[in-house]
């Protein structure tokens, strides 16, 4: 008898995996043909690397939520936060977070990878000028940004505001730091509201 009750003590739960309960917010998702639907996203994802591939949405008035991937929409947001589908190879889109948005647009990927060994969440940056003029149009480009010579490579995007780019450290990349100099150069593009 105490066998038994061991056992079953040893095996709680035994072939059901525990889940969070989802976390929603108020969001919408950009359909392939460039249409909005508004309704509720999850944002306590189990692995914070899955909202770069996917999300869960559900639409106003339904109960379940429903997997969205690249396939079926092109961009996604809640909470001030939004995604927007990129190639990420010849055969895979993900999602990427814009995290500046105006002449210079600043993006963040984040996927698994490992550090001397160890598992950690990677982060990849990319930049992108939606105003280069004609002569720079590989500027519209989005390319990614090396974090050890990041100073050098956002050289060229924010050549006409040097002031700005000579504030970042040059040694240490510093997210919020790249964020903050990005939208102060920005400010210099921005049209006064009416």
């Amino acid at each position: 008898m105490l066998a038994a009750v061991s056992n079953a003590f040893a095996q709680p739960g035994k072939g059901k995996e525990a889940h969070m309960s989802a976390i929603v917010a108020p969001g919408y998702y950009i359909t392939m043909k460039g249409d909005s639907v508004k309704g509720e996203i999850q944002t306590n994802m189990e692995d914070e690397t899955e909202m770069y591939k996917s999300f869960n949405f559900r639409p106003k008035g339904a109960v379940k939520l429903t997997p969205i991937n690249t396939k079926k929409a092109k961009g996604f947001g809640f909470g001030g936060r939004h995604f927007t589908s990129v190639l990420y190879d010849a055969e895979t889109s993900v999602y990427i977070e814009r995290l500046v948005n105006g002449r210079l647009k600043f993006y963040e990927f984040k996927d698994h990878g490992t550090k001397n060994g160890e598992p950690i969440i990677a982060c990849s940056y990319y930049i992108q000028d939606s105003g280069a003029d004609d002569k720079e149009m590989e500027l519209r480009e989005l390319k990614p940004l090396n974090n050890n010579f990041y100073k050098k490579e956002l050289k060229p995007y924010m050549k006409a505001q040097i002031m700005t780019w000579n504030d970042l450290d040059k040694f240490t990349f510093v997210k919020d730091k790249v964020v903050n100099a990005i939208k102060e150069f920005n400010k210099f593009y921005e049209t006064p509201a009416e």
